[in-house]
């Protein structure tokens, strides 16, 4: 029986990448902080570890008798940048040097960002060769990481998945424009400028993830060599309003508004988010550091690469994934 760890199992995507695990018939631990949180994994037979990216003592424990590391355990926001770069650099770079330290490491899989390669530059997806261009504090602490596994990569084989937008059951960040289309009817969209996006649903995701540990390549240890690195995404590319216009049809309206916000008023929301999340000293999904990737441009990427290498194939189409998405919303009485 294969054996793995999953780190951030108590996130969106590692919540739904141990339970595809389990049903493989992989036997999974979870490092977790708050075992509280995983009630429904632990009864469906996943192992709890307690530990943190920044207890060396508790990683160091947790990869023993592993065969993979799936590491997603990280910040997508904060109120301060430090702590992005912390557990994001830090921590990645702590769980790749827990796997060196073992006789026969295991295989580690890191679930980076589309945000540590930047925006793509005009109507072309990125591609793994292209030049690496973070624009957010985010992208930098998640491109951190990438160097921090780059440095272990002679002693851990390592390969690095970077995903756009995911989309899905149980996931609260997107859930935020189901929302606004359901009960006003309007998509808002930052700017002027029809930039390009890419997506994938939380499922595809997890086949990638699982297909990128079996078959894909491991880094080379160079920060200027593409080998071991794969973007992973559906297979269409939309508009930011095309996006909002499927979620409404999807959600069964006729007509869904889309709402052009000029990029100074994203500027200015963000900043007031900001200092409203420093006041509660709880982070929002609307800050200074989003703006930066909204004025950014477009966000698409090719998954060309990861499928020629280990024959991933998205098991359905984005508007499929997308009204599979709203249905939980309502089952969920989410909507």
């Amino acid at each position: 029986m294969k054996r793995a760890l999953v780190t951030g199992a108590t996130g969106f995507i590692g919540y739904h990448l141990a339970k595809s695990l389990l049903a493989e018939g992989v036997a999974v631990k979870c490092l977790v902080r708050s075992p509280s949180r995983l009630a429904e994994l632990s009864e469906s037979g996943v192992t709890l570890v307690r530990g943190d990216l920044l207890d060396t003592s508790s990683l160091n424990e947790a990869v023993q008798g592993v065969d993979v590391v799936y590491h997603l355990a990280g910040l997508t926001k904060s109120v301060r940048r430090g702590d992005l770069m912390e557990v994001n650099g830090q921590g990645t770079r702590n769980v790749s040097e827990a796997c060196s330290k073992l006789g026969n490491p295991p295989s580690l899989l890191l679930v980076s960002s589309l945000a540590a390669a930047g925006p793509s530059m005009g109507d072309l997806p990125r591609v793994e060769k292209d030049e690496v261009s973070p624009v957010s504090h985010y992208g930098r602490s998640k491109r951190a990481g990438e160097l921090a596994v780059m440095d272990f990569a002679s002693q851990v084989p390592t390969t690095i998945v970077r995903p756009p937008i995911v989309v899905g059951e149980g996931d609260r960040d997107a859930f935020q424009w189901f929302q606004l289309i359901q009960k006003l009817g309007i998509h808002v969209t930052p700017g002027f400028s029809d930039h390009h996006y890419s997506l994938i649903h939380v499922d595809d995701l997890v086949s990638a993830l699982m297909l990128a540990a079996e078959r894909g390549s491991r880094l080379t240890g160079r920060a200027d060599d593409d080998e071991g690195i794969y973007f992973a995404a559906s297979d269409e590319v939309l508009t930011y309003a095309e996006v909002g216009q499927l979620i409404g049809k999807c959600l069964g309206r006729k007509n869904t508004r889309v709402v052009h916000v000029p990029l100074w008023m994203i500027w200015a929301l963000g900043l007031g988010s900001d200092l409203w999340a420093c006041l509660r000293k709880k982070p929002s999904i609307v800050s200074v550091d989003k703006s930066r990737e909204a004025a950014a441009g477009a966000w698409a990427c090719s998954a060309a690469k990861i499928r020629s290498e280990t024959g991933f194939q998205p098991a359905m189409s984005l508007e499929s994934r997308l009204r599979q998405t709203a249905d939980w919303y309502r089952q969920e009485k989410w909507l």
